[in-house]
């Protein structure tokens, strides 16, 4: 006989049977039942944050880690569930996903103005507000409606293009008693994959078997599909150099090992990948969005020349094929099932290629020898500029460490040079570009990844917002390593500055920053500081070692431009002294 549970519980139940095993969220006088219901349920850990988009950063990146269990976020009413806003726009421009309970005032109140509740355009207006920042929202006014909007709620966090999801909780029916067995979520979920139609996937093949130049742009599609191996096959098969997307997890999709590894292209690509995106005649594109990044802010010539390149373009969101640049063959399809149908046709239409052969394999490898000798220059140019540290961290870390990057310098310049041999272990908020990010994203994929060292890269800007959750970390032992890009202000936007406004520079720059040691080891976390290269690796590889809550604080180099990158592209930033 069903057990007769109340809206909160069952809630709770339902995602537990639904494999969910990880809650983050901080309890208020909106969401205490959801709590309560959380702790009868002993299969499902808390992780209490101290701020609420922090949780949200957490529970993103637990699921970019594993791409197949989303994880529980919960926030109690006003502006505890307003705080989770950019942690739910991260995860929706870069498709990635978690399922969020906020708490909402008692359904008989509505409309009166009470504690917390938004109503001067419409009642309880916070649905209307943050549903712009997630992929589905549900406001529940009635007991009866959970054993409906559950299944469909996880349908929509987890299948076709992920994204976050909200349920509007009001404590009301939190409480209310709900009727009826607990809904299984495998019998609501779509089975297998979205595949191309083979008509349309002949037509891409007969291009990509006819061009000279062929080049294969990924996006973060092929990480969440699963589809390296194919991605690989087929980039074998026609001797195609592939190339990674700025955005979320492109990179690792490919290995960085394969010899037809081709780098990032745009603003702060390689010379290698803009050069190669420039002379490509046909450009398979593999979920992926070609947002300006990428692009270099979509102006002609500098990283893209479409036309005269043929663009496949392949994406299982319709809305995205063609958006940017036209397309000679758009295919709607999961990025694993179309490359294994594009395998397949490739070996009926022709034999495999021997690339190493080919004109466009000896000029790859004549781009990626200049530019291992621009990167030398670099090196040697700056030992503890942040090109440097890179380099070092990828010399001492193992090769399937995670990590997660926030914005700013750590994300332009990991983009452009950190080598990922694996799907998964690059966790960047590249779409919606959030500071602080990296930690709390860490944290999560820790929790996914318990095996691995997680590492977060954070500039000291990013640090000072979300250095409290070291605390959370501490207390629930999640023992992540932070690398602190210590420049003593917001330096990738001062170099903006003196690029663009004509050196002049103002509020980028920290007169005061906080001693750093005194902040990590008050939160009962290690510290290490590093000042020069030989410092740096024996901080990293003790931090590594230590299997503790570790930062290492690096100070690296703050003079421009030696401060930053080359960079090989173009980004449109309208200034009032540009010519």
């Amino acid at each position: 006989m069903a057990r007769n549970r109340n809206g909160a519980e069952f809630t709770v139940e339902f995602f537990r049977k639904a494999g969910v095993r990880h809650f983050f969220g901080i309890p208020g006088h909106g969401n205490i039942s959801v709590f309560d219901a959380v702790k009868e349920s002993e299969s499902i850990r808390l992780i209490p944050p101290k701020h609420e988009q922090w949780g949200g950063h957490m529970a993103d990146g637990y699921f970019r880690a594993n791409r197949r269990v989303p994880a529980l976020v919960s926030t109690s009413v006003g502006p505890g569930a307003t705080n989770l806003a950019t942690a739910l726009a991260t995860a929706y421009v870069d498709s990635s996903t978690f399922i969020a309970i906020t708490g909402d005032v008692q359904t008989y109140l509505f409309g009166m103005g009470i504690f917390q509740e938004i109503d001067r355009k419409n009642w309880v207006d916070y649905v209307n507000g943050i549903g712009h920042f997630a992929k589905r929202t549900w406001q529940i006014t009635n007991t009866a409606q959970l054993p409906r909007v559950l299944p469909n709620a996880f349908k929509q966090a987890v299948s076709g293009r992920p994204g976050p999801v909200v349920l509007d909780l009001p404590m009301d029916i939190q409480v209310e008693k709900v009727a009826g067995a607990v809904p299984d979520a495998n019998r609501y979920l779509p089975a297998g994959r979205v595949y191309p139609d083979r008509s349309e996937v002949i037509r891409a093949a007969k291009l990509l078997l006819m061009a000279e130049r062929p080049l294969i742009l990924i996006g973060g599609g092929v990480t969440m599909s699963g589809a390296t191996e194919q991605l690989t096959s087929v980039a074998e098969f026609i001797g195609a150099p592939v190339v990674a997307s700025f955005r979320g997890d492109a990179k690792g999709g490919f290995s960085s090992e394969h010899e037809l590894w081709g780098f990032h292209p745009g603003n702060v690509g390689s010379s290698v990948s803009n050069k190669l995106t420039r002379e490509a005649d046909v450009l398979l594109a593999i979920g992926t969005t070609f947002s300006d990044e990428t692009t270099s802010s979509y102006r002609d010539g500098t990283t893209f020349s479409i036309p005269p390149t043929k663009v496949i373009q392949v994406d299982i969101d319709p809305a995205e094929i063609a958006k940017n640049y036209p397309v000679e063959v758009g295919i709607v399809s999961d990025a694993r099932a179309a490359l294994e149908v594009l395998a397949d046709v490739l070996s009926q239409l022709s034999q495999k290629r021997d690339y190493r052969k080919s004109a466009w394999f000896s000029r790859l490898k004549e781009l990626k020898e200049e530019w291992n000798g621009e990167l030398k220059k670099l090196w040697a140019g700056a030992p503890m500029g942040i090109p440097s540290v890179v380099k070092m961290m990828g010399d001492v870390l193992p090769k399937e460490s995670v990590i997660s990057v926030s914005a700013g310098l750590p994300q332009e310049i990991l983009s452009q040079q950190w080598m990922s041999t694996l799907p998964g272990t690059y966790l960047s908020s590249g779409g919606y570009s959030t500071m602080g990010f990296a930690l709390p994203a860490a944290m999560g994929a820790k929790l996914a990844k318990p095996g691995s060292t997680v590492v977060a890269v954070e500039g000291d800007g990013s640090f000072l917002m979300n250095n409290v959750e070291l605390s959370t970390a501490v207390e629930c032992r999640i023992p992540v390593v932070v690398v602190i890009l210590n420049n003593y202000g917001w330096v990738s936007i001062r170099d903006l500055q003196i690029r663009g406004l004509k050196r002049r520079t103002f509020g980028t720059e920290f007169k005061k920053l906080a001693d750093f040691e005194k902040v990590v080891t008050a939160y009962g976390a290690d510290y290490r500081r590093a000042e020069d290269p030989s410092s740096f690796r024996r901080a990293l590889r003790e931090a590594v070692k230590s299997r503790s809550v570790s930062v290492v604080d690096t100070i690296v180099d703050r003079r421009f431009p030696k401060s930053g990158t080359s960079s090989y592209g173009y980004w449109d930033i309208p200034t009032p002294y540009r010519d």
